[in-house]
């Protein structure tokens, strides 16, 4: 009796042990090492099952009150006296001395000017010696875009007249020797990050000393590079790096160049400010996307930039963006006992310009709350010595050899295309945001691609931060077929990413529907060729306020091939709970400064969950076996599907991604057979809430998901592609999307 007694509770443990199994999802060692893929501070489960964002602790982002002075207390964070003492500072003493300039404008102290002029002439000093050492200079953004500044504020303050010798020589030497490039080539085309520059100092020299002999060549050549700009009045590059690089000169000097306010006010330039306004979280932060440094990617051009925008056209949104990504950038400051003592993060020259153009009189106006979408111009690139095709395109081409090429080869044609899905609960703090990439011809290019989702002030999401392909958490998908027709554009003067003149994947975005709603936002893409596949590709966005986004992806063959198939989403961390269509995962700490720095991050997880498919498995995948970029963000998540399907076909996914706190499972006691003593709160915590979500129904057409995340909380979620008369939990709709919270 006491054997078959033994017997018995042996088997109720082992089939205990196989239910847990198979709701927290064990995976053998074959398909996934959980040691590589999971392994965080005990800390990040001291806040229990409950985001506290009015918990200091728990969400330690400031929500300080912002204005000039503000700026000014950071400013002297970085030490200008100590600054002001070695103004021996080479071809970056403009930068590094900005804190000192603005103490000469808050101040009116003739000390800090001194010290300018000082820097500015051992400046001119490093000129000469690169000169004769290297035949030119190649800095072309910092100097560019801040002496003129110390020139105008200079000479506002009395501290130099407009014309002193030293500087004319100095500022002359500069621009009769820059080479952008730093090879031969001078005086670039197109509105680009080094073009722009170039063309503005040299405007600045025509303007400042008629009587040079380069004058009027250089006012030429200086209208002609704005004009490149002002035709489209936007900019190539579509990331959070280098589109900073125009953007800064034409924010610090636009109304030098212009002798008016129109890079600012006009109703076009508009919108390329109003995109680094929607692209602030509501906890601040900015989610990187295309080439970029890292997580946070610029914000601190933005917060310079944005208090300029604000000072003159009086729109007190744009100081309210500034004082979110001032107070996160506060944040994440790691001082460093070395140098000059500044911040590591938050460029003091940046935060030293909030300073100066911060004005207080302007209040800060929350801006608009609802989600939103825009749009940006094609930039195409092209061969950029093909001085015929550069004066079809921009006209009044240079023929001369070393003269005129294009810059970065980037062209900006009149066309407009989709540009990013802005999802946003509100401005709230720890509100549920996210940014969808729409946009088709940008390098890597990922229309559908979800770039961004942050919660309680928690990032999701970390981009790649190189050029080049790199499919981020949209759709993959590869032909196995050696005969596929990959379909190009017809204009066989474009070049693809891997500068291949005529090969170029013919790439078409277009927004399908858009529908803002209190509780959702409802929103679709198509976007044919992905990749240069004969495919059509659709995804469907269902973003619950506040709750969670639900997504369909769907792909029509227009040639049968056979493919693989897979939804993805790259992360940091996947576990402890894993299922066979489901993982937990997170991003314990962003990584920003291209790769060398670690960044505070609220403990929050992220339910990646995908609809069951009996053909489909879920791999997970280490990226960087294959990709060395992909160091920020190494893990990645796959739902992969295989065959040949038929002409017309139709292959679908379905996920729903869920931000929840993060649970762990703890051990009763101190046997060593942990596993058995381990234990959950309930079936939600041990899956991450993937026990949660049940398909009514799931094809190509029609999606229905009934969601009990929450304990007594019944939610709905309801894709209706062809608006077919649904019928379900006692609701009749014909609407394309629908999202419910069932009432008790």
């Amino acid at each position: 009796m006491q054997l078959r007694g033994f017997f018995f509770v042996l088997l109720i443990y082992l089939v205990v042990q196989l239910i847990i199994k198979k709701e927290v999802g064990v995976i053998h060692a074959e398909s996934l090492h959980t040691s590589a893929r999971y392994s965080v501070d005990v800390e990040r489960y001291r806040f229990g099952n409950n985001p506290k964002p009015n918990d200091d602790k728990f969400y330690p982002i400031p929500r300080n009150s912002v204005n000039k002075e503000a700026y000014f207390k950071q400013v002297d964070l970085y030490n200008p006296t100590s600054i002001s003492k070695n103004p021996n500072r080479g071809l970056a003493g403009p930068q590094a001395f900005m804190p000192v300039l603005a103490k000469y404008i808050q101040t009116g102290d003739q000390y800090w000017g001194d010290s300018c002029i000082t820097m500015l002439k051992l400046f001119h000093e490093e000129l000469d010696r690169q000169i004769v050492k290297n035949r030119w200079v190649w800095q072309f953004e910092h100097p560019a875009a801040l002496i003129p500044l110390y020139r105008k504020h200079l000479i506002a303050g009395g501290a130099m007249k407009s014309n002193e010798s030293w500087f004319r020589e100095m500022w002359l030497t500069y621009c009769r020797n820059l080479h952008v490039w730093d090879t031969e080539p001078i005086e670039w085309r197109g509105a680009c990050h080094r073009s722009i520059p170039e063309a503005y100092v040299k405007g600045r020299a025509a303007t400042w000393y008629p009587n040079i002999p380069e004058a009027s060549e250089w006012a030429r050549y200086s209208k002609l590079v704005f004009n490149d700009f002002w035709k489209t009045k936007d900019i190539p590059q579509n990331d959070t790096g280098y589109m900073m690089g125009p953007l800064i000169i034409l924010v610090s000097g636009g109304d030098q160049w212009t002798e008016d306010n129109r890079v600012f006010t006009d109703f076009e330039m508009g919108k390329i400010w109003q995109r680094l306004l929607v692209e602030i979280t509501p906890d601040g932060m900015i989610n990187p996307y295309g080439p970029n440094g890292g997580w946070n990617s610029t914000a601190d051009y933005r917060i310079a930039m944005l208090e300029r925008i604000s000072s003159i056209t009086g729109d007190g949104s744009y100081r309210y963006g500034a004082h979110k990504l001032f107070n996160y950038l506060l944040y994440q400051n790691h001082y460093s006992s070395s140098g000059d003592n500044k911040p590591n993060y938050g460029a003091a020259w940046l935060i030293s310009l909030a300073a100066i153009w911060a004005n207080d009189k302007i209040k800060p106006i929350k801006p608009n709350s609802k989600s939103t979408w825009n749009q940006r111009g094609e930039a195409i690139r092209i061969p950029h010595t093909d001085k015929q095709l550069i004066n079809k395109l921009l006209g009044n081409a240079d023929f001369r050899k070393n003269r005129g090429h294009v810059c970065c080869s980037w062209h900006m044609t009149e066309k407009k295309w989709p540009n990013k899905l802005i999802l946003r609960s509100g401005w709230e703090p720890g509100d549920l945001y996210g940014v969808i990439e729409l946009h088709p011809t940008s390098f890597p290019s990922n229309p559908g691609g979800i770039m961004g989702l942050t919660r309680w002030g928690a990032p999701f999401t970390q981009i790649v931060t190189s050029k080049g392909a790199s499919v981020e958490n949209r759709l993959s998908i590869e032909s196995l077929s050696s005969h596929t027709n990959i379909r190009y554009h017809s204009d066989k003067t474009r070049i693809d990413e891997f500068w291949r003149k005529g090969t170029m994947p013919d790439i078409r975005s277009e927004m399908t529907y858009f529908e803002e709603t209190e509780k959702a936002t409802y929103a679709s893409l198509k976007v044919k060729n992905l990749d240069g596949l004969p495919v059509l590709y659709e995804r469907e966005f269902i973003f619950a306020k506040n709750r969670f986004l639900a997504t369909r992806e769907i792909i029509t063959f227009e040639e049968s091939f056979k493919a693989r198939i897979a939804p993805l989403w790259n992360t940091h961390n996947i576990g402890p709970q894993i299922g066979k269509h489901w993982a937990n995962t997170f991003i314990h700490h962003p990584v920003a400064s291209n790769g060398t720095r670690s960044m505070k991050c609220p403990p929050v997880d992220l339910l990646v969950w995908f609809a069951p498919k009996a053909d489909c498995k879920l791999n997970i995948v280490d990226r960087l076996i294959d990709d060395p970029r992909a160091e920020a963000c190494p893990n990645q998540l796959k739902y992969i599907w295989e065959g040949t399907p038929a002409k017309g076909e139709k292959i679908f996914f379905t996920q729903l991604l869920y931000p929840h706190p993060p649970y762990r499972s703890r051990p009763k006691s101190n046997n060593p057979n942990v596993d058995s003593n381990a234990s959950y709160t309930n079936e939600l915590e041990a899956t991450a809430h993937a026990s949660g979500i049940k398909v009514l129904r799931d094809d190509p057409e029609v999606t229905i998901l009934k969601l009990e995340l929450e304990a007594n909380k019944k939610e709905w979620v309801l894709f209706n592609k062809n608006e077919s008369e649904i019928y379900f939990n006692n609701e009749q709709t014909n609407k394309p999307f629908l999202y419910f919270i069932e009432q008790n």
